[in-house]
């Protein structure tokens, strides 16, 4: 019998392979020339085109991610569960969200849950991620934490491998007091003409177009933290789930979290 988090997993477990890319014009004896240099990944059970990509490109499927991922989730002692709030999986493209409950941190209005995030694709719009944020327990925000604790990412051309969950866990951590202390900074910094400015050229009009309206039907942002929990709840409400991504990390680079 399968377990609840096997069945939650299964959509993420399709198995793709990389085949040899034919082009449509005849050669001289009339038969279809293949295309060298490339291959194309393709979902086994639809026989759907993912992608074509170079020999060089080196297939990493969702379950070469996840089962490895898995089992060491199963071997930790923190208590954790899928988060289905920020993950999604389509052909291409998958985010898996993993919350532990128990790692929170508190900004003065609610808790904020550690959450780890890990990312794949087969048509190169990302590489393997697994990087680190949070979730607002009241209205469940996501947020990432690129700048204070890290990320770790795969190429699709070269050897890969998970880091250790024990000691990546460890080490995380150990740096939540510095992104506590990183959150009360922004508590204490005022909203800028330059962060505004910052805001639209890296996330975009339509962001600073709600944050306008927000502060006109509610309150002006008092400071970067308000204004950052202005363009978390914008992400984790109102943008596509396979995009959200990257919303939160170039959010991230802009409030140095």
């Amino acid at each position: 019998m399968r377990t609840d988090i096997e069945r939650r997993l299964e959509p993420y477990l399709f198995e793709v392979e990389a085949v040899s890319v034919f082009n449509d014009r005849p050669g001289q004896s009339g038969a279809t020339q293949l295309s060298k240099g490339y291959k194309a990944i393709v979902r086994k059970d639809t026989k759907k085109l993912l992608a074509i990509q170079r020999d060089s490109y080196r297939l990493i499927p969702n379950k070469a991610v996840i089962s490895p991922l898995l089992e060491q989730l199963q071997k930790i002692d923190e208590p954790w569960y899928i988060d289905s709030s920020h993950s999604f999986v389509d052909d291409a493209r998958m985010r898996l969200q993993i919350t532990f409950p128990s790692a929170v941190i508190n900004d003065g209005r609610s808790d904020i849950a550690l959450s780890m995030y890990v990312q794949n694709s087969y048509d190169s719009t990302t590489s393997v991620r697994l990087y680190w944020g949070g979730l607002r327990s009241i209205c469940q925000n996501g947020l990432v934490s690129g700048v204070v604790l890290g990320r770790f990412m795969g190429k699709h051309t070269q050897n890969f491998n998970l880091p250790n969950l024990h000691r990546e866990l460890d080490s995380i951590a150990g740096k939540l007091p510095a992104l506590k202390q990183r959150i009360s900074v922004l508590q204490d910094s005022k909203v800028t003409s330059d962060i505004r400015m910052d805001v639209e050229r890296h996330l975009g009009k339509h962001v600073s177009k709600y944050i306008e309206e927000q502060e006109r039907e509610v309150q002006r942002a008092q400071n970067q933290w308000a204004l950052y929990n202005i363009i978390t709840y914008y992400v984790s409400h109102l943008v596509k789930q396979r995009m959200r991504a990257i919303y939160q990390l170039q959010a991230s680079k802009i409030f140095g979290l």
